[in-house]
């Protein structure tokens, strides 16, 4: 009967773990199938770009030369091919220069670089409302909400449309509504502040909520600089080391271009190959693929192929110079944040890619130079190296982060190359981290009007769109549903086809609790008996203890009796002892004090015998000296008798 009932029992056993296992599997499925995708996309992909920028009369004093026209140039030939980007002017209203507009071929990117020659400073106002609606209008006409979209924003002054009330309303719906609908949309909006006079918390705002990044030009010739730093922050491109004005070409570089800063328009730019070879804007060697733009502040030049070995850059004044190039040997990390927590530190990690794949080879890294250089806001920079941490990836945890903006410049430096990324990122001050963003939706006089017509623009009305989503929502729908009756039926069956096994283990188990509950009770009346059997034993124990112990008691009495007499015999044999002892010892004592008397004397006739014989030994020597002094006075004398006589 044991045989039979383990049978069923792992035959039992093994169709529940059958089903457990489909059940688990059908869950995983259902969480791997409507788990949130994440994109690894490199820095380079394709993405759509408007630039909107400011046209209003105010420009002629803050931009009289029209630097932001060449800067935009400059951004918008830093593009890639599967990039696209539109030209907006704004005033009183936004007016669309150009459209989305792939930058694929040079015809194209041609046409889209004379637009930004149409852009002026006639405008009466400046709708920043209509400004960010404008470009969100541009980036939304195809319907394409895939590729990321970028809005750069440029102003010098504050929200006016000739009416302080309407000035106060759209600024309202800027940071109650459009904000928020950039953001669900993925647009990043970039700002570009052309006076401290502009709505500078306004634009800040906006930039931060939309994921982008705000920046102030103090002058004309920081157009470019911010416009390098947009593009560095949205593309990562691969980047040299740029040191006393020159830099270093290997054999993996397909393609630089450089911007070389000028100290005057007059300034003439000039390039110093490692062939000896030597090029400007009016000299180019023949057959060499160069293309040369100029312009007041900057010169863009590329060159396709260049020769490998140290390039010089001459006359530029050295400051800000950039070096980017295309190249299967790219420099990489994960670091592309544009805001930092405050007080929270950042674990930056970097690595070489070479055609894609990670370098890992030790021997090979252990000969490349990593470091980075923090600049802090206080124009301070430091110094860090990071650590090896294995499978090609150095890293360095950067802390203690205050408020303001940095500069962090990640760098690699081997033998035959050298690379670097840059990257610009702001901490917000306490206060400003702990702000939260305006709801989406407002409340008030704005919620009861009519909606106007930018505000049902901004409404997501493709019908197309909306078609794909309730199709994708229902797609999702059917198939978690199948899922779901899928394991309902996987369960039941295996209920069903099974319960006779089901119940002879369920049968099983009965008795085995029945058998287990009589067992414990028997256990449990033999646990008692002994108890009692235990007491009963220790009982008698204690009583033959005691017994013994009286018994004890009683010799002990007798015993003291016939111990105090013989205690008393050996005191008195103890004291005659000790008498004896004495006597010897004060006999003794007699007995060397008369041998000390007695060597004493014979001491004293030995010394005086000494004496004796000393004397004795001394006088004839007293004598001797004696009859010696009585010639010599003898012969004194007679001397002195013949002194008188002559």
């Amino acid at each position: 009967m044991s045989v039979k009932s383990s049978e069923k029992e792992a035959a039992a056993g093994g169709f529940l773990t059958a089903g457990f296992s489909l059940l688990v599997f059908c869950v995983a499925a259902c969480v791997l199938f409507f788990a949130p995708r994440t994109s690894h996309a490199a820095g380079n992909s394709g993405m759509d770009v408007v630039l909107v920028m400011d046209s209003s009369g105010s420009m002629k004093k803050t931009d009289p030369l029209f630097l932001r026209i060449p800067a935009a140039k400059m951004f918008i030939s830093l593009l890639s091919a599967d990039d696209r980007a539109g030209l907006i002017s704004f005033s009183d209203r936004s007016y669309p220069v150009s459209y989305l507009t792939p930058l694929d071929s040079e015809g194209n990117k041609a046409a889209l670089l004379s637009a930004t020659d149409r852009i002026t400073s006639r405008g009466l106002y400046t709708n920043l409302y209509d400004a960010l609606k404008g470009g969100l209008d541009v980036l939304s006409m195809d319907g394409n909400t895939e590729r990321p979209g970028v809005i750069i924003l440029m102003s010098d002054g504050m929200m006016d449309t000739g009416d302080p009330d309407e000035d106060r309303r759209l600024v309202g719906r800027i940071e109650n509504e459009l904000a928020g609908v950039l953001r669900d949309r993925n647009v990043r909006v970039f700002t570009i502040a052309f006076t401290e006079q502009s709505d500078v918390d306004l634009l800040r705002r906006i930039s931060k909520r939309t994921g982008g990044f705000f920046n102030l030009a103090l002058t004309d010739k920081d157009f470019h600089l911010i416009f390098t730093s947009i593009f560095e922050s949205l593309k990562g491109p691969d980047m040299l080391p740029v040191t006393k004005n020159g830099f270093f070409i290997d054999g993996s570089i397909e393609e630089v271009t450089i911007i070389a800063n000028k100290g005057s328009p007059d300034t003439k730019i000039r390039l110093n190959s490692p062939d000896g070879q030597s090029y400007t804007y009016n000299k180019k060697k023949e057959g060499a693929d160069i293309k040369w733009f100029v312009s007041n502040n900057f010169d863009m030049i590329t060159i396709k192929n260049p020769a490998e070995g140290r390039w010089e850059i001459l006359f530029s004044t050295g400051e800000n110079n950039k070096v980017y190039v295309i190249t299967d040997l790219s420099l990489r990390t994960n670091f592309d944040q544009l805001y930092v927590a405050y007080g929270e530190p950042a674990d930056i990690d970097i690595w070489l890619e070479k055609d894609g794949q990670p370098i890992t080879e030790e021997d090979i890294l252990e000969k490349i130079d990593f470091y980075i250089e923090l600049t802090t806001p206080d124009g301070n920079t430091m110094k860090l190296k990071p650590f090896n941490r294995g499978n090609g990836v150095f890293q360095r945890r950067i802390a203690s982060f205050n408020e303001g903006d940095y500069m962090l410049r990640i760098v690699a430096k081997g033998m035959t190359f050298e690379r670097q990324k840059v990257f610009v990122f702001n901490v917000p001050g306490p206060k400003e981290a702990l702000d939260e963003p305006p709801p989406a939706v407002t409340s008030g006089e704005d919620m009861q009007e009519e909606p106007d017509k930018a505000a049902v623009e901004m409404q997501p009305e493709d019908g197309i769109t909306k078609e794909r989503e309730t199709e994708e929502v229902s797609w999702k729908t059917v198939i978690a549903r199948f899922l779901i009756i899928n394991i309902v039926l996987c369960i039941a069956g295996v209920v069903y086809f099974k319960r006779r096994d089901l119940k002879g283990l369920m049968s099983l188990s009965a008795l085995e609790r029945v058998r287990g509950f009589i067992l414990r009770g028997k256990e449990k009346k033999d646990t008692e008996n002994g108890a009692r059997e235990k007491s009963a034993a220790e009982r008698a124990v204690q009583a033959r203890a005691e017994k013994e112990k009286e018994e004890a008691a009683g010799d002990g009495q007798e015993e003291g009796a016939d111990n105090e007499e013989v205690n008393q015999a050996e005191e008195a044999k103890q004291e005659q002892e000790v008498g004896d002892v004495r006597n010897k010892i004060a006999l003794e004592e007699d007995e060397a004090a008369d041998k000390g008397a007695d060597k004493d004397k014979q001491q004293a006739v030995q010394e005086e015998t000494k004496e004796t014989e000393e004397t004795e030994a001394e006088e004839p020597a007293v004598e001797a000296e004696a009859q010696k002094k009585k010639i010599v006075l003898e012969e004194v004398k007679e001397e002195e008798a013949d002194g008188a006589q002559g």
